[in-house]
């Protein structure tokens, strides 16, 4: 078991509650703002479903009440899975995303979606000022791989071989 699912639990997808925060940290936190378009993204309901229409595959990490925690999400683009990784009050600053990112992407691994995909390498956009968010996808393996298509965002890719990671 990991160390913070004793208060914690990553759940498949997202229940109704946990939208309504992800739309309310979305426009409040002040982490999320300066480094995501998620302002944008989740602005409100209408536009978290024509996001989900997209062909998303969400992971949330909750506590024992449900209040959201964090979330991960994955979609098929560009050739590869491209995924986002948040984490939320005081689920924050715990160093839990690393935990949470490596379980999301291996319980998306395990389903037929992944299985049956001819689409098995990663690739995410970051902030270039975001420290913790390189950080993390450093340590999980990706290599930045050139900047991003707006200014100040940059690219990692990293190799199908996921179950080989050597953790640091």
């Amino acid at each position: 078991m990991k160390y913070f699912e004793a208060n914690y639990k990553i759940v498949e997808g997202i229940s109704e509650k946990n939208i309504e925060e992800l739309i309310l940290f979305s426009r409040q936190d002040e982490e999320v703002l300066k480094f995501t378009g998620d302002r944008e993204r989740f602005a409100n309901r209408e536009k978290f479903d024509q996001w989900c229409e997209k062909g998303r595959y969400i992971y949330t990490l909750v506590d024992q009440e449900g209040k959201l925690g964090g979330i991960v999400w994955f979609g098929e683009k560009e050739g590869a899975w491209t995924l986002a990784i948040r984490m939320y009050g005081a689920a924050r600053g715990r160093d839990w995303s690393h935990d949470f990112l490596s379980e999301s992407m291996k319980k998306l691994m395990e389903r037929k979606v992944f299985k049956t995909s001819a689409v098995k390498d990663w690739w995410l956009e970051c902030s270039e000022d975001n420290m913790p968010a390189r950080k993390l996808y450093e340590k999980m393996g990706f290599k930045l791989s050139g900047k991003g298509k707006e200014e100040g965002k940059i690219i990692y890719r990293r190799s199908h071989d996921f179950e080989s990671e050597k953790k640091n």
